[in-house]
């Protein structure tokens, strides 16, 4: 007779997973959370009808890993290139400031540095897993929230490497070698180099040679081995799972089956993350969390203010529009998954007592469970700051009624400005909106008609007289979903009115024309001529002008930054 214990497990695994993707979805809510309630209630702390997680747990990583992947194959190097200010900026500050107020407060509670510095360190990362899901379920990577919340959280997963190696060092209780942590990065850099190359010069010849033999078995086992291949060499050298898996996506997301790739393994990558989440509900110990609820409570509140405080402030200070900065600072305000690997080793090197372990790890899972909500929170509270900061509707109504053949511009970035100032000198009326307080401020200081709104408002485009418009000018950094939906809607209500819009790429530039766009163009140095020649166009405006513009303004494949 054959021991089915592993089989029984996996049934009741896979039942949980589809009743809370059922549940959350009857509900709205994200099914992440679903997965970790029924991790709770199925794991050893409650029904216990798994009463192990080690095995499962292993397997589950591999979702994590899945997702990374996809994640590169969404990227490529060269919008990698143009997020490096974020990554090594923001990701770097928001690390070490989030770490050393953590590790304050762990010495002030039990006076080790050791213990400081690795509670400090682990908590400073957030859950890469659960934020890139619910970035992914709402389709917002590509927007300014997605791009903000992927830079911080690169940067973590890049920061593991000098965190593991510390941990034996710090055990030593000798003096810190430099030259061990220096020789560990320089190893990790050796090695993402060598894989960067192999990925350069063999895997994209590799997938061609499949690929000809047109046999979909062969090409989902190259692509597993591609994944799982680049994860395990990068684990070998002492960086992540995640992160050799990731640069694996971003070593195949410029060739030519990257859509075909991403179609092969979503099915493992949703069923292991499933799984993942799932497994991170079991391990939440709920006796411990019981019995110090008050603690647990006390110490999650000040990790989610603290966290979202300082990557918010940051945010303000890298001049992020409020309601970005505000959304990601509470996007990341969780613990992450890697939190319980490096406690789990400084507890092996008693470098963190026990006590004080199971308290972060309560800490850190109640912190993770809480991040849809906090997503939501932070939808919330933007809604309601637009509303109180933008212009009242009747105000607006009042003040733009008499305006008539105008234009509206949506985004008031370096573009918006440029086009304002070509109508200025031509005296047609605009009315502008941005997302950025700091834009609106500015161009109302000069006394320009700028109000502080989100466009793909409905009630908003009409307070500004959007029927009596001659032009729509789209330039926000709204998502391409939503710059589309305005195009569709503009165009069956208001057929007479032109819009011009900025496209994300050459495909989101042919279905915004489909959707009723006179004039769509992507976003690349040549956009912003093609745009102002459209907006010139539109009003009978002279070339000189648009070349005098163009001057003006300095474009210089710069023009996504509003």
């Amino acid at each position: 007779m054959h021991d089915l214990a592993y089989l029984q497990q996996i049934l009741v695994i896979l039942t949980a997973a589809a009743l809370a993707t059922f549940v959350a979805h009857r509900l709205r809510a994200s099914p992440v959370l679903g997965y970790l309630v029924v991790g709770i209630i199925i794991g050893p702390q409650a029904i216990a009808l798994i009463p192990n997680t080690k095995g499962i747990h292993d397997l589950a990583e591999l979702g994590v890993v899945f997702l990374l992947f996809s994640i590169g194959l969404e990227l490529s190097f060269r919008r990698l290139t143009s997020l490096r200010f974020e990554v090594f900026g923001l990701g770097t500050a928001q690390l070490v400031l989030t770490a050393s107020a953590v590790g304050v407060v762990v010495w002030l509670i039990h006076p080790s540095v050791e213990a400081a510095i690795v509670i400090g360190s682990g908590v400073a990362l957030s859950s890469t897993a659960i934020v890139m899901q619910l970035l992914s379920e709402r389709g917002e990577l590509s927007n300014r929230v997605g791009r903000s919340a992927f830079s911080i959280l690169l940067l973590q997963d890049m920061a593991i490497v000098p965190m593991l190696a510390l941990l034996p060092l710090l055990g030593d209780k000798g003096a810190t070698d430099w030259t061990v942590i220096g020789l560990a990065v320089a190893k990790a850099a050796g090695a993402l180099v060598a894989i960067l190359l192999v990925g350069r010069f063999l895997l994209q010849p590799l997938f061609r040679a499949f690929a000809a033999m047109r046999s979909q078995e062969i090409f989902v086992a190259v692509t597993l081995l591609a994944v799982l291949g680049t994860a395990w060499a990068t684990e070998q050298v002492g960086l992540s799972l995640t992160l050799g898996a990731f640069l694996a996506g971003l070593m195949l997301a410029e060739t030519e089956f990257r859509h075909q790739i991403e179609t092969d393994i979503r099915p493992f990558q949703g069923l292991l993350l499933g799984l993942f989440f799932i497994t991170i509900g079991m391990s939440i110990n709920l006796e411990f969390a019981v019995d110090h609820w008050w603690q647990v409570l006390v110490f999650v509140v000040g990790l989610i203010t603290l966290k979202a405080g300082i990557i918010f402030g940051l945010g303000l200070a890298m001049r992020q529009p409020l309601g970005v900065a505000l959304r990601t600072g509470l996007l990341l305000a969780q613990g992450g998954e890697f939190a319980f690997v490096l406690i789990g080793f400084a507890v092996r090197d008693d470098l963190v007592p026990e006590p004080l372990e199971q308290m972060t790890i309560a800490v850190v899972s109640v912190s993770m469970a809480l991040t849809p909500f906090l997503n939501m929170l932070g939808q919330w509270l933007v809604t309601r700051i637009q509303r109180v900061t933008a212009i009242g509707l009747a105000a607006l109504a009042e003040e733009n009624e008499d305006l008539k053949d105008h234009a509206i511009i949506a985004g008031f970035g370096r573009f918006g400005q440029a086009v304002a100032r070509l109508l200025d000198e031509h005296r047609i009326p605009y009315v502008g909106f941005d997302l950025n307080p700091a834009n609106v401020m500015a161009a109302r200081s000069q006394g320009r008609p700028v109000h502080y709104g989100d466009v793909t408002r409905r009630d908003l485009l009409w307070a500004s007289g959007v029927d009596r418009a001659r032009a729509l000018i789209v330039a926000t950094d709204a998502s391409p979903a939503q710059v589309t939906d305005l195009v569709r809607r503009m165009h069956v209500e208001l057929p007479n009115v032109r819009v011009i819009a900025r496209a994300r790429s050459g495909f989101h530039a042919k279905t915004l024309r489909d959707a009723g766009a006179e004039e769509a163009v992507p976003d690349v140095t040549y956009s912003a001529q093609q745009l102002a020649r459209s907006v010139a166009k539109a009003f009978d405006l002279p070339e000189d002008d648009i070349a005098k513009m163009l001057e003006e303004a300095e474009f210089g494949g710069d023009t996504h930054h509003h």
